[in-house]
């Protein structure tokens, strides 16, 4: 009950009670009185509520329309930036990606941890759902600045050495693909040794899941 409602209740109430006081009754008097509170009570209780106004419940589906949009923009991010992680070919390929000195490779890391640390499984209301959707639109921003810089380079950032030993490893790659059994597994394992020694030196990230599934990849082609 609204605050005003309960406080002309409560006032009725202490105006049939001081009365009461004031002037004691006999029997049909006193049950006047109780019939009075129970009516006040009761009106008070029954006094209609304000009807929630259609404006606030428009904009609130409207922000969890935008939260549920932005959830969904950051798993696409989160995929196609997988694809540069787990992928042999675009490790090799765009190495850029992981060149920490560049301003948009940092600046896409920042907004992912950002967005990373607002997101939640369920709609969190709308101040924090409003925060999350800017970090977001952010990420979205940072990671095609990312993506465009790390296709852009290439190799190109990386030392001779560390260039031709890129492209070495993606030429033992695509031979891989076309080859079988104790052959595929022999150039498997050159492609798994020189991404570790990347990875070692820090020209590109070697997540635990690729090296494992590489190694998988490595001892079926030995048992096939």
């Amino acid at each position: 009950m609204p605050p005003g409602r309960i406080a002309v209740a409560v006032g009725s109430a202490v105006v049939v009670v001081l009365l009461a006081v004031q002037r004691p009754a006999g029997p049909i008097t006193t049950a006047f009185f109780l019939t009075v509170l129970v009516a006040v009570g009761g009106a008070a209780v029954g006094w209609p509520r304000k009807a929630p106004d259609p404006r606030a419940q428009e904009h609130d589906r409207a922000q969890r329309q935008r939260w549920e949009q932005a959830t969904a923009a950051h798993d696409d991010v989160l995929a196609a930036y997988g694809a540069f992680e787990l992928d042999p070919a675009m490790l090799l390929r765009f190495p850029a990606m992981w060149d920490l000195s560049a301003p948009p490779i940092v600046n896409f890391h920042d907004a992912l941890e950002l967005a990373g640390s607002l997101r939640s499984d369920e709609y969190p209301g709308a101040d924090h759902a409003l925060e999350y959707v800017g970090a977001v639109s952010m990420l979205r921003t940072d990671w095609a600045a990312a993506e465009r810089h790390a296709r852009s380079t290439g190799t190109g950032g990386l030392s001779d050495a560390d260039a031709g030993e890129c492209r070495k490893a993606m030429s033992l790659w695509q031979h891989a693909e076309g080859a079988t059994g104790p052959e595929r597994a022999t150039y498997l394992e050159r492609v798994l040794g020189t991404l570790d020694g990347l990875a070692d030196r820090g020209v590109v990230a070697m997540p635990e899941k690729l090296h494992d599934a590489l190694a998988r990849e490595v001892q079926k082609a030995i048992e096939a």
